[in-house]
């Protein structure tokens, strides 16, 4: 039994993140957005005052840098982000939020919401802290 288990809590974890990310999808093209988008906008709106600059963002969200860079390419076209010169160092560039993509966020959040909502819609809150606890514990081992 323990082998069965062992075997299909990672495959029900990768089934329901390969699931979520194509709910959250569909949910985020109302916006003309995809989750790989979404998560480069998250990053900045999060840590947006500070400078930051490509290779920041790369190492938090643990994406290829060629992957990464059409990712800025593709939110700097939809007028979402910008790349200005480093003041400090002007051989590095910096990446902005727009005004259009500081907007953004409130509906993107309002997307996230509802997919939350539908997921989590039979359970208890008693039943969600517990799968909240849960997720943290496996989360915490797969950073070491």
């Amino acid at each position: 039994m323990d082998k069965v288990r062992a075997k299909s809590i990672p495959r029900l974890i990768m089934g329901i993140g390969h699931h979520l990310k194509i709910r959250l999808d569909k949910k985020l093209i109302e916006d003309n957005l995809t989750i790989s988008q979404f998560r480069v906008l998250a990053y900045l709106w999060d840590y947006g005052e500070q400078k930051i600059n490509q290779k920041m963002i790369h190492e938090f969200l643990e994406i290829k840098p060629s992957s990464l860079t059409k990712l800025i390419r593709i939110l700097e076209q939809k007028g979402l982000i910008r790349k200005e010169a480093d003041p400090d160092d002007s051989r590095n560039k910096t990446i902005k939020l727009t005004d259009k993509g500081m907007e953004i966020k409130k509906l993107c959040l309002q997307r996230i919401a509802e997919s939350e909502a539908y997921l989590l819609q039979d359970f208890s809150h008693q039943e969600i802290g517990i799968l909240t606890e849960l997720l943290l514990k496996i989360k915490k081992k797969t950073r070491h």
